[in-house]
Formats: C-alpha cells, structure tokens, sequence
C-alpha cells in the first residue's frame, strides 16, 4: 500500500509540474513582428526599395550588452563577430529570402516613441570573402527603428558596419561602411 501511495505521488508530482511547463508556455510572450520598406536615398541604391520583415523572439539583457562590450573593449571586433554569430533574438527577412539571425535586440522608450535597435552578424558572399576586400572590416549589419505610439514609424539601416572601442575618447562607436543612404520607411508593428 505504501508503494502505491508513492507511486501515486510521484506521478502527481510529474503531472503537476508537466502542468506548470505547459503553463508558462502558454503565457511566453509571442514574437513581436515590424514590416518595413528599405529605401535606398544616393548612391548606387539611389531609388532603390525592398520590403522586409524583422522578426523579435527575444530581447538582449543588460548583463548579455556588458558582456559583448567588454569583448570588443578587450578582444576586438573579430571576437564580438564570433560571440554574436550563436547568438538569436529573431531574424531580419527581406521579402523572398531567409535573412539574416539576430544577434542583439534592444527595446527602450523615448518619451512616446519607441526605439528598437538590432545587430546581426553581417551574412558575406563568396565572392566578397574570397576577395577580401574593405567591405570585410564591417562584419556587422544595424538596424535602428524608432515607433510612435501607434506601432508606425521610420528608421535607420547600415548593412555594412564596424562596432570598436576607441580607446583615445573612451567610448564605443558604430562605423558605417562607405556612405550608406537607407531608410527605414513605413514601419509597422503586425498584429
């Protein structure tokens, strides 16, 4: 009889905690989803416009952001590439193509506004590594969207840039490559 009341127990036990996880599961906040317009505003994408989609499953942790800047503060650029590779907060989807993995997602209030920020590891072509030109030194892609409080707005993209510590002024800084001139047009939250 006493083996009986364990057994008992012990499946209870397994069914309730089975019950929480399945619980939490269904109360995990859904990805959040913007569609936006790339805008090409000079230069060779002068006129130039593509539809995509970024897709948020997490957001990066103060710790995870301390982290990453003691890397690049420390290490360099190459080891901040390599650490944001295994990172995914989501993906940035042009329309028609499988994108490119988040690696740092950032959400934060400005007043009424809200701004998003987003660093990938940058996908490089064939062509480009086996050339290896200047490009190479901007291993990263940035995406900033800032949202009015209807979930519209307008934003900022660098497809090619450099995050380093500069050590001289004491600070970190986002270096675009060459002049990049695209918006971030007609952003929306999807619902």
């Amino acid at each position: 009889m006493k083996k009986q009341m364990t057994r008992i127990g012990v499946l209870a036990a397994i069914f309730l905690s089975l019950s929480l996880v399945a619980l939490a599961q269904d109360q995990a906040p859904l990805p959040e989803v913007y569609s936006a317009v790339a805008m090409g505003t000079g230069g060779s994408v002068g006129g130039k416009t593509m539809n995509f989609d970024v897709r948020i499953t997490s957001y990066t942790t103060n710790e995870e952001v301390q982290k990453f800047a003691e890397l690049v503060k420390a290490q360099g650029t190459d080891a901040l590439r390599r650490a944001l590779e295994k990172e995914d907060k989501g993906r940035v989807l042009p329309v028609g193509s499988t994108g490119n993995q988040i690696a740092i997602a950032r959400k934060r209030m400005q007043g009424t506004d809200t701004i998003i920020t987003i660093v990938t590891a940058r996908l490089m072509s064939f062509n480009e590594l086996y050339n290896n030109g200047r490009s190479t030194d901007y291993p990263f892609g940035y995406i900033q969207l800032k949202l009015n409080a209807k979930g519209e707005g307008a934003g900022q993209i660098m497809a090619a840039a450099k995050i380093k510590f500069d050590k001289k002024k004491g600070q970190y800084v986002i270096e675009s490559f060459g002049n990049q001139y695209i918006k971030a047009a007609n952003v929306r939250l999807s619902k």
